[in-house]
């Protein structure tokens, strides 16, 4: 490359982008429909909206082992499976200027269970399917990510080299 080039190229301040949390959607299928989990945040973050289980990764965590955590913890269910969504949320988050890189994760429900809140970060929640999702949540890209999962996870088997191996006794 030229140096006269480089020389002119002008550094200015940066974005720096970051991936410091999860994103996990909950589906139990029914009659080939898929139903998500959405929870009604209470908590300053996104007060008042419908949601996917979120959070923010703890120290020595992995991706996947925080987002059977978070799952956990939101809503008292652990998933009997969990799969990498092979899907990544990418927003700018004003407060830390940053672009924040979100891994999102599918956990599946085989039975039925009982969603037990956490008291200080949601106060609701809803089953929702593919048709009446948009009623609910008002981020597009979490419309589409449901959208994927009907394509990918429901009306056809999920890629297993996709699917997290835990066990259930160590969350």
């Amino acid at each position: 490359m030229n140096i006269d080039l480089i020389k002119r190229i002008d550094i200015r301040e940066e974005v720096p982008i970051k991936s410091f949390s999860i994103a996990a959607f909950i589906c139990k299928k029914e009659n080939g429909i898929g139903n998500y989990l959405i929870l009604k945040r209470c908590s300053k973050y996104l007060e008042n909206s419908w949601q996917m289980v979120s959070g923010r990764l703890e120290k020595g965590e992995t991706a996947w082992e925080a987002a059977l955590r978070e799952i956990k913890e939101e809503t008292g269910i652990i998933p009997d499976r969990l799969y990498s969504a092979n899907r990544i949320e990418s927003f700018y988050e004003v407060n830390q200027n940053c672009i924040n890189l979100v891994p999102v994760f599918i956990g599946f429900i085989d039975h039925d269970v009982e969603v037990k809140l956490s008291n200080f970060e949601q106060d609701d929640y809803k089953w929702v399917t593919v048709e009446n999702m948009s009623d609910y949540l008002v981020f597009s890209n979490q419309i589409e990510l449901i959208q994927y999962f009907e394509e990918n996870f429901i009306q056809n088997s999920p890629n297993e080299f996709l699917r997290v191996q835990f066990e259930k006794n160590d969350i």
